[in-house]
């Protein structure tokens, strides 16, 4: 009998995806792909599915169909991506942005698959309810953001009474260096193009707001149940320290690396064991400088609104989310100005206050109407 790991990916053909087949193909005798999933690209789909040779495959959305030509049969729809997730399998990868990923997510912990997830949005938004059923359903949920992957490693649930507080660092995105007053001329084409990391056009927009930070400070408080008052940032550019864990008797631990996902990934689909990934060897006397630096709450305020969500974290977080997703479409399309990302975002928040999402429906309930509002906003401002 094959004591390969069972991996159902979903989102396959994103930036996550494609870090997890890169993962896969250097590990080929530890894991059996058995389920794929993509939204549009039909194509690339094909290729892994006769790559990998998977047998349960999902295109989201159906009109790309007929570029389809994998050797396995190709299920279409978000209806068969629920049931995707549900395949009985070791470990579940959503690789999904956006809250998109969301009813797939739930659905696999909601039948006792482990969760890998790189899915921030899902947490950030249905945070409470996600956790008690993976605790109901004892279905592990791993992070993949290389920051929270960090958290997990140096933090000592066995000695969390002695928690003083976590660090999570933030490369700063394309921006950093540039004048507060030039910002509102920047364009899709100068947000998406990240310093370190090579990731989807939203998340990359999300990394130059610094708004990726905001959901990340929202997640890690969910994740690892600790308050937003002793969750700190700090900008680390050259993104070699991933995170920090402080201990009260003056213990720091911290987890580095050389930034690149395959080594969150693995944690995550190997936790708590570690894989021998034979990757390029990180030597301290190779790193000549390591800079760090207080956020600029002025030039980059979104960051700020995620501690202020979880002032009110049943709700808030939802329409923080829903908002920001909605303005970083409308930028990407240059229906709206960079600083205005952060303007339609702060204006919804301070319009709708909800009430609070029992379940996975009321989630979605919230979320539309916050979108519903963003758009109202967006229609003002052209």
């Amino acid at each position: 009998m094959s004591d390969k790991k069972n991996i159902v990916l979903l989102g396959s053909t994103g930036s996550i995806g494609e870090s997890c087949l890169r993962l896969l193909r250097k590990n080929k005798e530890q894991y059996n792909l058995i389920g794929v999933s993509a939204n549009n690209n039909a194509k690339l789909l094909s290729k892994i599915v006769n790559e990998f040779d998977v047998p349960n495959v999902v295109l989201s959305n159906p009109k790309n169909a007929k570029n389809y030509f994998g050797k396995h049969e190709l299920s279409l729809g978000s209806h068969n991506l629920i049931e995707l997730a549900k395949v009985s399998c070791d470990i579940v990868v959503s690789g999904i942005s956006g809250m998109s990923g969301l009813h797939s997510a739930f659905a696999a912990i909601s039948i006792g698959n482990d969760l890998a997830i790189a899915n921030k949005e899902a947490l950030v938004s249905a945070g409470k309810i996600f956790l008690d059923q993976s605790i109901k359903n004892k279905a592990k949920i791993l992070p993949v953001d290389s920051e929270h992957s960090a958290i997990l490693q140096c933090l000592d649930t066995h000695n969390i009474s002695n928690l003083d507080f976590i660090t999570l660092t933030a490369s700063g995105g394309p921006f950093l260096f540039t004048p507060i007053e030039d910002l509102k001329n920047k364009k899709p084409e100068d947000a998406i193009k990240h310093p370190i990391w090579k990731m989807g056009k939203k998340i990359s927009v999300d990394s130059a707001t610094m708004f990726n930070k905001a959901l990340e400070i929202i997640e890690a408080s969910v994740l690892f149940d600790i308050k937003g008052e002793k969750i700190e940032v700090a900008i680390h550019p050259e993104h070699i320290i991933h995170g920090l864990v402080h201990y009260k008797d003056g213990s720091v631990i911290a987890n580095l690396g050389y930034p690149d996902m395959i080594t969150p990934l693995s944690v995550a689909l190997n936790w708590p064991s570690r894989s021998d990934l034979n990757l390029k060897k990180f030597s301290l006397n190779s790193v000549s400088n390591l800079s760090f630096f207080e956020p600029d709450f002025k030039k980059f305020p979104a960051l700020k609104l995620g501690w202020d969500a979880l002032q009110n974290p049943f709700c808030s977080p939802i329409v923080l989310n829903a908002a920001n997703e909605i303005a970083v479409d409308a930028f990407l399309k240059n229906k709206i100005k960079f600083t205005d990302i952060f303007n339609v975002v702060y204006e919804t928040l301070n319009f709708y206050n909800p009430f609070v999402p029992k379940n996975i429906e009321d989630v979605i309930e919230i979320d539309k109407i916050a979108r519903n509002h963003s758009l109202e906003i967006i229609k003002r401002l052209n």
